[in-house]
């Protein structure tokens, strides 16, 4: 992705740059930063759950040659594209994250799959601050007196 005063140039477009990278403590404003960019920039059904490029080969049209032999199948345009697209918004999530959390998350081969990922260690985070502010409430005590008296 080339870089150009500070916007990614894409071949279809420019990504304006994240202002804060994602770090441990700044999810929802990254989170909503970046989701928005890549809604606008129409490239947020790189990210969703499901996302699969189209098939890497395709039929001939005709299938079949003037001999009557089925023809071998073609490499799909859309495939490759899809695949370009998908490594530029791989490398603006990339970019977007702190070395903290590149370091955690950097083995994703797909935007989704990075997606994925930075959401799951975003939900990690926040079931252990439940859980240790459930155990503080509940060994909090006033004196002698707990948080039940």
């Amino acid at each position: 992705m080339a870089q150009s005063s500070g916007v990614a140039k894409l071949a279809f477009g420019f990504l304006p740059p994240v202002t804060e990278k994602l770090t441990r403590g700044n999810y929802g404003m990254w989170h909503a930063q970046v989701s928005h960019t890549l809604k606008g920039a129409r490239l947020a059904t790189h990210i969703r759950a499901r996302a699969m490029p189209p098939a890497a080969f395709v039929e001939p049209d005709p299938p079949v040659d003037t001999d009557g032999k089925k023809k071998a199948h073609v490499p799909n345009l859309e495939y490759e594209e899809w695949i370009v697209k998908d490594s530029h918004v791989l490398n603006y999530l990339f970019s977007s994250l702190s070395k903290e959390i590149f370091s955690q998350v950097s083995s994703a081969a797909s935007a989704a799959a990075l997606w994925a990922a930075i959401q799951e260690l975003h939900a990690s985070q926040c079931r252990a601050r439940v859980i240790a502010t459930r155990m503080t409430l509940a060994t909090a005590s006033k004196g002698t007196s707990t948080v039940a008296e």
